[in-house]
This record gives C-alpha cells, sequence and structure tokens, in this order.
C-alpha cells in the first residue's frame, strides 16, 4: 500500500524528497502500517509556489462554477473510499474503531454539498446607499491557505478547512498530521485530481519544522489551524510576526450540567457516555467534567459505570470491539497519571470495561476507560484538558456552584446544560462561558454545520462552519463610490 501515498504538488503525487518515516499502529507499535513521505523545505516551497500560481484563475471562477468543481472533486474523492480500504487503514494508523473511521474517511462529498450552499451567501456583497453616492462591502479570498490537520478527526477535519478555503476562492497548501498522514494523503490526492493543478497541495513531515515553515512562508496569506493550546499559541506567535490572519480551533475542558430535575437512567448514561468517550475521549468537544447534584451522584456513578463495563477495548478492525487505543504513548501516560493523583487525593475510580488479552499485552497504548468519582476541583484531571478516555465527576449542592465550578476554566470550546425545564436550561445556556452550548445533547453528533463553531479563552480564535466559517476565509474590501469630479471643457 505504501506506493499510494506521496506528497501532492501541483496536480502530481510525488515522493518526499526529505525521505520517509514509519507510521505503526497505535494498538500494535510493532506494525508498521504505511512509510509515509517527508516534503523536503524546497517542496514546500514547490506547493506554496504552485498554489500562488493557481490562485488567480481559481478566484476569479464563479461561485456557481467554483462550487461544481469542488463538490465533483469530492464526490469523486469518496468514491475512491468505496473503492478502496481508507476506513480500515484509518483505524490502523490512527486506532480509532471502524465504525468512527468509515465516517471519518467517508463523509468528505457530504460535507462539499453542504457547505457550497454558504458559498454565495458568504459572498455576496452588502449594498449601502445607492445612485452617485453609494457603499458596497465585498468579500475576497486572501489567496494561499495554509491548513494544518490533527490527528484525531483527519478527513473530516480537512474538509472542514479545505473544502470552504476552495469554495471561497483560496487555494490551500494543507499539512497532514504526521502520526496518521495515510487517509489524509490519499483523500487530498483523490480532491486534487479533480481540480486545476495547484489549486490544493499537501505536505507532510514528522517534525514540527515543516508546519513552521508553512505558516511563516512569504507567499501564505492565512493560517487555518486544528490541534492543541500550546501549538495553537506558537502558530498564532508565529503567524503575528507576518501579520498574518488565522483561525485557532483549539483544545476544550467542556462541562456538562445535569440539573436536579434530571432523571438518572440507562439511557442517559449511554447518552453521556457517547458524548464523552467518543475517539476514546480523543475529541476536543467531548465532555471533560460532568456535574450533578449530590443527591444524585451514587445513581449516577451507578449507571455510568454499568454502561462502560459494556465497553471492549482493543485492536479497532476486530469485531465486538467499542473503543480502540489512544493515539501515542504519551497521552497514555498522562491520563494515566491524572488517574493516579486523582485517586490519591481521594477520588474513587471505576474501570469496568474489557481489555482484550492480546492487545493489552501487544505493548500498544490500550487505556482501560475511567469514570473518577468525586476529584477536588484542583486535581490536574479537571482543571486540564485529559484528551483520553476518563471521566471527573464531581457534585454539587445548588446550581449557582454548578455554574461557577464550570466556567472555572482557562478553556472555552463547548458546555451543555441537560434538563427538562426549558427556561431554566435557557438561564443557563445563556450564562456558559463556551463558544458552542448543547442543552440535552453534547459533542460531535449534535453540532450543526449551518452553525459557527468557535472557542473562547484558549480554546480558539475565529470560528469555523456555517456562513461565518465560511467567511472567515476571507476578507473585506470596502468601495465607497462619490459622485464623479466636474468634466474637464
Amino acid at each position: 500500500m505504501d506506493e499510494q501515498f506521496g506528497l501532492v504538488i501541483d496536480g502530481q503525487v510525488v515522493a518526499g524528497a526529505g525521505g520517509s518515516y514509519a507510521v505503526t499502529n497505535p494498538v500494535r507499535p510493532a506494525e508498521v502500517v504505511l512509510t509515509a513521505p517527508t516534503a523536503s523545505l524546497a517542496q514546500l516551497d514547490e506547493a506554496v509556489a504552485a498554489a500562488r500560481r493557481a490562485f488567480p484563475g481559481w478566484a476569479a471562477t464563479s461561485t456557481e462554477d467554483r462550487s461544481a468543481a469542488v463538490v465533483a472533486a469530492a464526490r469523486q474523492a469518496a468514491a475512491a473510499v468505496d473503492r478502496g480500504d481508507l476506513a480500515r487503514l484509518l483505524t490502523r494508523e490512527h486506532g480509532k474503531v471502524l465504525f468512527e473511521a468509515i465516517f471519518d474517511a467517508g463523509t468528505i462529498g457530504a460535507m462539499a454539498a453542504g457547505f457550497a450552499p454558504f458559498a454565495a451567501e458568504s459572498l455576496a456583497p452588502r449594498h449601502i446607499g445607492s445612485g452617485a453616492r453609494r457603499t458596497e462591502i465585498e468579500h475576497v479570498p486572501h489567496g494561499v491557505v495554509a491548513a494544518l490537520l490533527p490527528f484525531n478527526w483527519p478527513v473530516s477535519v480537512m474538509g472542514n478547512k479545505v473544502l470552504p478555503a476552495l469554495l471561497t476562492g483560496n487555494t490551500v497548501v494543507a499539512k497532514a498530521p504526521p502520526t496518521c498522514p495515510g487517509a489524509v494523503l490519499a483523500t487530498v490526492a483523490a480532491l486534487a485530481a479533480a481540480l486545476p493543478p495547484g489549486v490544493l497541495n499537501i505536505v507532510n513531515g514528522p517534525d514540527a519544522a515543516l508546519g513552521e515553515a508553512l505558516v511563516t512562508h512569504r507567499d501564505v496569506d492565512m493560517v487555518s489551524f486544528t490541534g492543541g493550546v500550546p501549538t495553537g499559541r506558537a502558530v498564532m506567535a508565529s503567524a503575528a510576526a507576518a501579520t498574518k490572519p488565522l483561525v485557532l480551533e483549539l483544545g476544550g475542558n467542556d462541562p456538562a450540567i445535569l440539573a436536579p430535575d434530571v432523571e438518572i437512567d440507562d439511557a442517559l448514561a449511554g447518552r453521556l457516555v457517547e458524548a464523552a468517550f467518543v475517539t476514546s475521549g480523543q475529541v476536543c468537544m467531548a465532555i471533560k467534567r460532568l456535574y450533578v447534584h449530590e443527591d444524585s451522584m451514587p445513581a449516577l456513578i451507578e449507571a455510568l459505570v454499568a454502561r462502560l463495563s459494556t465497553e471492549v477495548v482493543g485492536d479497532g478492525l476486530v469485531d465486538g470491539v467499542t473503543m480502540g487505543p489512544v493515539h501515542r504513548p504519551q497521552a497514555r501516560d498522562r491520563v494515566e497519571s491524572f488517574i493516579a493523583e486523582a485517586a490519591s487525593l481521594g477520588a474513587r475510580v471505576h474501570r469496568p470495561a474489557q481489555l482484550r488479552d492480546e492487545d493489552s499485552e501487544a505493548g500498544g497504548y490500550v487505556v482501560s476507560p475511567a469514570i473518577v468519582e468525586a476529584p477536588p476541583p484542583d486535581a490536574l484531571i479537571v482543571r486540564e484538558e485529559q484528551f483520553a478516555p476518563a471521566l471527573p465527576v464531581l457534585g454539587y449542592r445548588d446550581l449557582e456552584e454548578a455554574l461557577s465550578a464550570a466556567n472555572d476554566t482557562d478553556f472555552g470550546l463547548c458546555a451543555s446544560i441537560w434538563s427538562n425545564d426549558e427556561a431554566l436550561a435557557a438561564s443557563i445556556s445563556h450564562r456558559l462561558e463556551a463558544g458552542t452550548i448543547f442543552v440535552n445533547t453534547h459533542g460531535m453528533s449534535a453540532m450543526d454545520f449551518r452553525a459557527p463553531m468557535g472557542g473562547w479563552k484558549q480554546s480558539g480564535f475565529g470560528v469555523e462552519l456555517g456562513p461565518e466559517g465560511m467567511r472567515a476565509f476571507t476578507r473585506a474590501r470596502t468601495v465607497l463610490t462619490h459622485p464623479g469630479p466636474a468634466r474637464a471643457g
């Protein structure tokens, strides 16, 4: 399968001039999944130059024709997924279970069709006044966009960035996530094959230098990044040196508050576990802290533990496995240290899931998912984003206390309130400090791509999705027209 993977530069799939490196399976680290290409800095220059050359023609294409081209290219890429084994590859290089990989790898066609109608709305000019004295505000593409992709949902997040950028008239140089680049490289190759050369390019490499070089490249006009807060700060600093606009979608420490009126039952526990443990907890908008009235704490813990006991952790390609490993050993070690600290501070840890013996003995990054009952508020598992399958559950005496605790964080990506009292839910939702608020739901499955998503505080800068997210890939130009000067003679 290795020969299928290369960089995409100026419409061609090419080998990495900087060499190659092995990508391994997180559940069996001794297993090499693919040999990934490493772009040289000269190839990065070539990719950016190709995007720069392609930009004028692509930007001059009508919105309707651009949208048709992008939707057709995305359908072709989705068909390539159906013909091949991309989802299984994604499971092997990432670790996520197959049904998640199928959705991640195969959603690009539907995403393009959903985003395309926003292009005309986002680019439509606004007019003030009429006649000889009038003002027009238009939205024009930035030029060359750098799109830096995360590991957790790499193909879907690629679509969130690349498709709006292309639809609004930009050209793109994407950077694949180095620890699981295969599915992204293959999907971008299929997309680029149906677009004019240079409109969409992708580079890859195992270290941070390539990303920094892309962000700081003098011919890159805008940066879109999804990833952790420390890397996001570095990206922002690098972009600031050249005064480049950027969109950052960073980490979260999402709180979920169960109001006292909520009945604790198995159905609720199932919804909460799914929202917290999707992709082994490696989702920025997963529930990371759960607040429940202290009187309901015993019943909730019992229900959550019962639901978690049905999970089977191991190789995501094996029938019956419902949760894969975490992606990297550092993630495993970090969350285990958080759990151990919470236990040392008096929290009760519940780990009822089943681990496949074959996988736990293979040296992989398997983590037994944990319910951490009543950790102190200053425990790391409460204060930091665990980004792994561990959920702290904390009791409260009244909703004001819960709201204060929920907002007491440096993060502000998402939050949720669960209640049958619509007025109460509305009141709390308007006081939660986050960019996206869920009511009686939480997480990826509840997202509405028609609405913008962006973090507050250290969870991000700018927005993605919806017309607002589309317009983030444009810049405003105001044209003020006054009566002409007197004619000569």
